[in-house]
C-alpha cells in the first residue's frame, strides 16, 4: 500500500508541475495584455507570480526526483 501511495504522489507531483506550466502560459498571455494597456504595476505583479510558479514547479519536480531515489 505504501509503495502505491509513493507512486501516486510521484505522479501527482509531475501532474501539478505540468498544470503549473499551463497556468503560466495563461499568465504570460494576460501579462502581455496588461503591458499593452500600460498597466505596469499589474505587469510587475504577474511577473512575480510567474517567478513563483516557476519556483513551485521546480520544488514539485525536485520532490518527484526524491521519490524516485
Amino acid at each position: 500500500m505504501v509503495e502505491k501511495q509513493i507512486l501516486k504522489l510521484s505522479k501527482l507531483c509531475e501532474h501539478w508541475a505540468a498544470h503549473n506550466n499551463t497556468h503560466k502560459e495563461s499568465y504570460i498571455k494576460w501579462r502581455d495584455v496588461a503591458k499593452e494597456k500600460g498597466l505596469n504595476s499589474v505587469v510587475e505583479k504577474i511577473n512575480k507570480a510567474i517567478e513563483m510558479m516557476d519556483k513551485s514547479t521546480e520544488f514539485l519536480l525536485s520532490a518527484r526526483k526524491d521519490l524516485e531515489t
